[in-house]
């Protein structure tokens, strides 16, 4: 009599096993949700730039009809001429070139000189004055515009590149970014530049400063940025056309006492793009800003 086979039970696999082969396609799955978000985000936000180039592009019979011309067809670039034969803009970007560089480069130098003390220095009150400088954080603008108005007004520099200038020298924010920074950088350094005799002043200049090009792009990157966008400063203390920047100049343009969307559109690119060349080539420096100071030496 032969020997029957018996089939045996199939015997499930170990749920250790079976979670090690599904981890990898659920961790597929949600990474590839993640990043279709993430892409839907990143066109949504930049739609606004795209509307705002292709509108200063288009032919001025179709640029607000409904449905709206996503491609331009056929491209014109009429409403850049508009711009040109009715406005200031060349004068309009120099001036914001100009004072965005100015005082880009001052903040970087007057800052860095004021949180150099406060980082590695001790002298009598320095932590109170610290908390002092701090704390007009809190104090809104607001609250300054009117009897800042009236000073400046008194001392005859409305519509003058001064008022658009020197103040912007002083931040807090950017001595405090500075001042974080260069507590990280290591004191034996400053020792030994002592016992070779130099000043405090070289010391800040041949020592501190070289080690702080991180925080001084930051600074710089945010200032220059923060310059060219500024709006409300420059409506406050200019008059004249010959004195505005980009944002007022184009904020106040009218063409025959009517709001004509090309030329707004195009004045808009012209201010954008700068920006836009920046943020591209020192993008790094921008995610490098959102960590500056943040490690202790």
């Amino acid at each position: 009599m032969g020997t029957e086979s018996v089939a045996q039970p199939l015997t499930p696999a170990p749920v250790a096993e079976r979670a090690s082969v599904a981890w990898p396609i659920v961790r597929g799955t949600v990474k590839g949700v993640v990043y279709a978000v993430l892409i839907v985000w990143a066109l949504v936000s930049l739609l606004p730039v795209y509307w705002m180039i292709t509108t200063s592009i288009k032919a001025s019979t179709v640029m607000v009809q409904i449905p709206p011309e996503w491609i331009p067809n056929p491209v014109s670039f009429d409403s850049y001429q508009t711009l040109l034969q009715h406005s200031d803009l060349p004068r309009w970007f120099l001036n914001t070139a100009f004072v965005s560089t100015v005082v880009t480069i001052g903040t970087v130098i007057v800052n860095a000189l004021a949180a150099y003390p406060f980082a590695k220095l001790r002298f009598p009150g320095d932590r109170a004055i610290f908390w002092l400088l701090l704390s007009l954080i809190m104090v809104p603008y607001v609250v300054v515009w009117v009897p800042l108005f009236i000073l400046v007004s008194s001392l005859g520099l409305l519509d003058t590149y001064w008022i658009l200038i020197v103040p912007g020298f002083a931040s807090v924010w950017n001595f405090f970014l500075f001042k974080q920074f260069m507590q990280t950088l290591p004191s034996t350094l400053i020792d030994a530049a002592r016992i070779d005799a130099c000043t405090e002043l070289g010391i800040f200049w041949k020592v501190i400063l070289p080690l702080s090009k991180p925080a001084i792009a930051v600074v710089a990157i945010f200032s220059f940025v923060y310059q060219w966008n500024s709006f409300f400063w420059w409506l406050l203390f200019t008059n004249s056309s010959d004195m505005r920047n980009l944002s007022v100049g184009l904020a106040q343009y009218r063409y025959q006492n009517l709001i004509d969307y090309g030329p707004l559109m195009a004045g808009a690119t012209v201010s954008a793009v700068p920006v836009i060349i920046i943020f591209l080539l020192f993008q790094r420096y921008f995610m490098e800003g959102l960590t500056v100071g943040a490690l202790k030496g």
